[in-house]
């Protein structure tokens, strides 16, 4: 089970853009195995361009607030480099018509790796491990 501090993150985080985004979340507050398999279906589609930021905007635009999220609370310091230095997410958000940056496959690349991780880092972790990252500086203990 999550720590506190971590689900008060992911709650808040969710919350924060969309109450409804909650119901991306498992009995334990963390998101549930559908919604990071599904995460990463698209994630992989928008690498491989079988699909468009464009068509994924209509497929399913809640993928442009949870892969942060799923980054911010799960993912590693790497990850949230790589997010940031990804254009398409701030494109999209404006309405523009976007075309995938090296810089954008390579952090879809290392979500897609995360996401791979989720179900056997949830099922391993141990009391007193850490895991995930919140705002710059902040680490949860579970």
């Amino acid at each position: 089970m999550m720590g506190s501090v971590e689900k008060s993150f992911l709650l808040t985080y969710l919350d924060s853009i969309d109450e409804r985004l909650l119901e991306y979340l498992d009995d334990e507050d963390e998101l549930s195995l559908d919604t990071v398999q599904r995460l990463r279906l698209y994630t992989s589609a928008l690498a491989d361009g079988s699909v468009t930021p464009a068509q994924l905007m209509e497929d399913w635009e809640d993928w442009f607030d949870l892969a942060p999220a799923f980054t911010a609370a799960y993912g590693t310091g790497d990850l949230e480099e790589l997010e940031y230095a990804a254009s398409f997410l701030r494109a999209v958000e404006d309405g523009e018509d976007v075309s995938l940056t090296d810089a954008d496959r390579a952090y879809l690349t290392a979500l897609g790796s995360q996401l791979d991780m989720y179900p056997e880092m949830r099922s391993n972790r141990g009391v007193g491990e850490t895991w995930g990252h919140g705002p710059p500086g902040t680490t949860y203990v579970m």
